[in-house]
């Protein structure tokens, strides 16, 4: 088995959105969907689809090795990487500042309350802004390839 770039890009796009559909998955064992206000519950649901179709278009991708295969599943993470950074940014301001759990359910607040952790929250943030990064930067890297070809 030969390792061309393609190939390493689509599992590089895989272990991506195979990270955010397990945590995805976990939040939905662990109860996330029932303390969740029904919004942002809905922003959950549609973030694991995304995932699960870029899993799904990622395999595709590394089987061929194609770059026209390689557009779909790129677009789709592009989606993903907003979507999941709106969520943590939602999860962010539901942990600090003024608008303290917002987006948990009135029920559920002062569970969900203690078994939060900061480090968690700055975590998230950070991964996603280098998410919206890598979007960037391979968005302008195909962009220039199309130039030059």
């Amino acid at each position: 088995m030969s390792w061309s770039r393609q190939r390493l890009y689509a599992t590089l796009v895989f272990l991506g959105a195979g990270f955010l559909f397990f945590r995805t998955i976990v939040m939905m064992t662990q109860g996330a969907l029932g303390w969740m206000v029904p919004w942002v519950a809905a922003l959950l649901l549609a973030e694991s689809v995304l995932d699960a179709t870029i899993v799904v278009g990622a395999v595709r991708w590394w089987q061929t090795q194609a770059e026209d295969h390689a557009s779909f599943p790129l677009r789709i993470t592009a989606a993903a990487v907003f979507l999941h950074a709106v969520r943590v940014l939602i999860f962010a301001l539901g942990r600090l500042g003024p608008w303290t759990d917002f987006d948990i359910r009135p029920g559920y607040r002062e569970i969900y309350s203690s078994r939060s952790s900061l480090g968690w929250v700055y975590f998230a943030l950070i991964m996603s802004v280098l998410g919206i990064l890598g979007v960037i930067i391979i968005w302008r890297n195909r962009r220039q390839s199309r130039k030059s070809s």
